[in-house]
């Protein structure tokens, strides 16, 4: 039987970036969004606020959410969907589970960095309305 986990990503946005993580990996070749997996009896809104402290040491508040993405694999399936998010305060510092951050212009091209079912979620938002 597959695997299902929901997860939920956050889009942060400061001066026309967006915070994107590399994970430690050999393996990894892309950026990803800060969040993580919902815990038992965890809101969507409770995880992102826990999953991007514990990655970043940000404070965010949840705003909207933006999209809905999936991940199929043959072990599992994750669901999850995309916060924007608005920084309320702190500063980076990343947890194990990443090597680098970076703020990258909120463009397509710079969208295209990410994972590509979150790339191919943000890639239907019309950017310039968010």
């Amino acid at each position: 039987m597959t695997q299902i986990n929901f997860s939920v990503k956050g889009l942060i946005i400061k001066d026309q970036k967006f915070l994107v993580l590399h994970k430690v990996s050999p393996r990894c070749e892309y950026f990803d969004l800060p969040g993580g997996k919902m815990k038992e009896n965890e809101s969507a809104e409770e995880t992102l606020r826990r999953e991007v402290f514990e990655e970043t040491s940000l404070l965010i508040e949840p705003i909207r959410v933006l999209h809905q993405w999936d991940f199929i694999n043959n072990d599992y399936l994750i669901m999850g969907v995309i916060y924007l998010c608005h920084l309320l305060e702190g500063e980076i510092y990343l947890s194990d589970e990443h090597d680098y951050y970076d703020w990258l212009p909120l463009n397509e091209e710079s969208i295209q960095a990410l994972t590509p079912s979150l790339a191919h979620a943000i890639s239907r938002l019309n950017l310039q309305n968010i």
